[in-house]
């Protein structure tokens, strides 16, 4: 197992996913959107989201036609404050951060905005849709229906999607809340993390066709191993996760009018929320640092030197990452290397 990593400054690594993708027929403006993106993602220390997927997941699916690289995306409206969009099969950074605008653009008339997305493609991190929203003074919210590799309680295989709620909220002075988190019991991108590292996973993660539990990344893999729902098992409160999810799937996929919703990825929902619209911002700002304040305060367990809010470790490793570049696996590094050769492109970081 090597622990060396490559430090990258995240203006290069942007400037690289942008030539790369506009290589394989991304136009310029959309491949600085994913790159930016992309790049957001494993600033925040979300490697398992990042330009690690840059090669396999993204060129790799334009180049097989499972993504289409310069969408028609349309939006579908009789109302005011809601609508559905169709992504084209377009990559589902660009389809979610057009929502995410939309969403937001009906939010300043409103005060709320929601639009359910169907026939988008792998989006990654919701985080980064709902913190969109931070600036504009709204609470933000991404929803997405990934692939199929949760057990149903009761069931054996995977059964329902790996499906992801995101919720972020500012503040004033304390960093903002911001949720972005599984309803299985990690991400499935902390299976593919174990893989690239050399690491066993926990027993409670997953299991295998029959049931029992897989430790073994690679056996989750080859064996088509599926994740616990976030409780685990039913005695343990597994019907949380398992119910999360398929709340998640009805806004998705049901709402957006996706034709099999258990069994398409891709579909998303976005939401935002205009603070003014249920009393003064600075308000309610002043009103987050407070319950982060008390929280932060109440007493800690032995051993604990500091009670984190949501995001607030992520905002750390940005700040440190931002200082002293990204730290990229030597697995990773190697693809974009492939990747740079492949396209005919300068590897210039």
């Amino acid at each position: 197992m090597t622990t060396d990593r490559t430090s990258v400054d995240a203006k290069k690594l942007t400037d690289f996913a942008t030539k790369a993708l506009q290589k394989v027929g991304v136009p310029e403006e959309d491949a600085r959107i994913t790159a930016n993106i992309l790049v957001a993602t494993d600033l925040r220390g979300i490697d398992s989201h990042g330009v690690a997927h840059l090669a396999a997941f993204y060129v790799k699916g334009i180049k097989e036609g499972r993504i289409n690289p310069n969408p028609r995306i349309e939006v579908f409206s009789q109302a005011p404050a809601t609508a559905i969009m169709d992504g084209d099969r377009g990559l589902g950074f660009v389809v979610g951060y057009r929502a995410m605008m939309e969403a937001m653009r009906r939010a300043e008339t409103t005060g709320a905005g929601f639009v359910a997305v169907r026939n988008s493609t792998h989006y990654g991190a919701g985080g980064n849709y709902a913190m969109m929203a931070l600036s504009h003074n709204m609470i933000g919210i991404s929803l997405t229906r990934g692939g199929r590799g949760m057990v149903a309680p009761g069931s054996r295989g995977r059964g329902i999607g790996i499906n992801v709620i995101s919720i972020a909220a500012p503040a004033k002075r304390e960093a903002p809340f911001v949720l972005d988190m599984a309803t299985t019991v990690v991400a499935a991108g902390k299976v593919e993390i174990a893989l690239r590292t050399g690491m066993t996973m926990p027993e409670g993660w997953s299991v295998d066709r029959e049931g029992k539990p897989i430790t073994d990344p690679k056996q989750y893999y080859d064996e088509q191993g599926a994740l616990l729902p976030l409780g685990g098992i039913p005695r343990l409160g597994s019907f949380k996760g398992y119910g999360l999810a398929v709340a998640v799937d009805i806004l998705c996929s049901i709402l957006s009018g996706s034709t099999i919703s258990t069994r398409v990825p891709g579909n998303h929902f976005f939401g935002a929320l205009r603070i003014d619209g249920f009393m003064p911002a600075e308000k309610f700002k002043g009103a987050m640092d407070g319950m982060i304040r008390e929280i932060r305060a109440l007493p800690k367990a032995a051993g604990v030197d500091r009670i984190y809010m949501a995001g607030e470790v992520e905002q750390e490793i940005e700040e440190e990452r931002r200082a002293n570049g990204i730290p990229l696996h030597p697995s990773v590094v190697a693809s974009l290397q492939e990747l740079a050769k492949e396209l005919d492109i300068e590897y210039d970081l």
